[in-house]
């Protein structure tokens, strides 16, 4: 049994069974070419536990459902187990629990090892999987820990990105919803019945509307449960401070020319608000703000000034997961050489950049490509301007 099949099978009984007791909310597989070849253990990421000299990157990473314990897998085929054991240790450095996977029985002494370092074991056989040592849990290095938290959330808010560039569309839900409250005296729509609502009250709604409304969840203006959506505090608070439906079209239509926030800077100071709360849009404007106010800087020297402020989360924010094996060495840093456009993440430089120009955050340079193909990163201008 390889190690691919190692971690196919633990990801597969962890998500079945979960952990301690408790259901896994988040489970990333490491983006090494290794395990990309199968796309079933997507969601793919390289979280990096980053030490003075080197970088290391468990092979499974999750989140319980309480959603403050964390845990860190290293698996192993039929061999290297001790290795692997001293790899799992490491891993208690920035992890509330630590275990190694390995394929077959272990040996009672191998057994003990694991358990006087505070390693759980998981045992995995062609037919069965199950956890032979529980891993105790302590309390990870502090600033290591706060890393993978930020990883963590950085992850899980690019699974659901911004798929309109126009921030309008998102808005527009939030107060349709605002509506559809005092029409019929609930908070709570069925989104099959909102949906031509929407389309009624705001003409400029895509005739795909699900992404407009996974956007406004994303900004936390919107709560979606299965076939239902709901406004949230914050969407309710917002709504009360936004153009009508109406009003939000036509700003749409002059928000093709020029900034939203321009158009209307109240409406702007609302989605900067929104935007305060979103954490790749944070860590990009703190970046930005570490760099100066009227600075433009392309995209490169963007990544480069991220790096020095975060090292781990950059690759996270900027990179697509698939492509961050061979753009970082063993200490961490980005080997540069290597970058190439279509490694960038799309959403960064499009609807990224477009929602925090409508929000009068940065200077509208414009795009500098609409697909990894014709991508120009160092025609990419990124400027603070509040």
């Amino acid at each position: 049994m390889q190690e691919i099949d190692v971690v196919r099978q633990t990801r597969t009984f962890l998500l079945r069974h979960g952990l301690l007791g408790k259901q896994i909310t988040d489970l990333y597989t490491d983006a090494h070419p290794s395990l990309l070849i199968d796309a079933k253990l997507e969601p793919f990421q390289r979280f990096t536990l980053q030490f003075d000299s080197f970088a290391i990157h468990p092979d499974l990473v999750g989140r319980l459902d309480d959603g403050r314990i964390t845990f860190a897998i290293e698996a192993k085929g039929t061999g290297d187990w001790l290795k692997g054991i001293a790899q799992a240790d490491s891993y208690r450095q920035g992890f509330h629990a630590s275990m190694i996977a390995v394929a077959g029985t272990p040996s009672g002494d191998m057994v003990s090892f694991a358990r006087q370092r505070g390693i759980g074991v998981i045992v995995v056989h062609s037919q069965s999987t199950e956890v032979l040592e529980r891993p105790p849990l302590h309390l990870p290095q502090l600033d290591l820990a706060e890393s993978i938290h930020r990883q963590f959330s950085a992850s899980n808010t690019l699974l659901s990105q911004f798929y309109y560039n126009f921030p309008t569309h998102y808005l527009s839900c939030a107060v349709c919803l605002k509506i559809w409250e005092q029409c019929f005296g609930t908070s709570t729509a069925l989104i099959q019945a909102f949906e031509p609502f929407v389309q009624i009250l705001y003409p400029a709604i895509p005739r795909d509307f699900r992404p407009a409304l996974r956007g406004a969840s994303k900004l936390g203006l919107v709560y979606i449960k299965g076939n239902t959506a709901e406004l949230t505090q914050l969407g309710r608070a917002c709504a009360a401070l936004l153009p009508l439906p109406g009003e939000l079209a036509e700003l749409h239509k002059e928000a093709m020319r020029q900034p939203l926030a321009t158009l209307c800077p109240k409406t702007g100071a609302v989605l900067r608000i929104l935007l305060e709360g979103e954490p790749i849009a944070k860590f990009i404007t703190e970046v930005l703000a570490r760099v100066g106010r009227h600075q433009p800087i392309a995209m490169p020297a963007l990544v480069e000034n991220a790096s020095r402020f975060d090292k781990t989360l950059t690759p996270v924010v900027f990179f697509f997961p698939k492509a961050i094996n061979k753009l970082t060495n063993d200490q961490g840093f980005i080997v540069w050489s290597n970058v190439q456009a279509d490694h960038y993440r799309t959403t960064i430089y499009m609807q990224y950049k477009r929602i925090l120009t409508h929000a009068g955050l940065i200077k509208d340079h414009g795009l500098a490509g609409t697909s990894s193909k014709h991508y120009k990163p160092e025609k990419d201008l990124w400027e603070l301007i509040v």
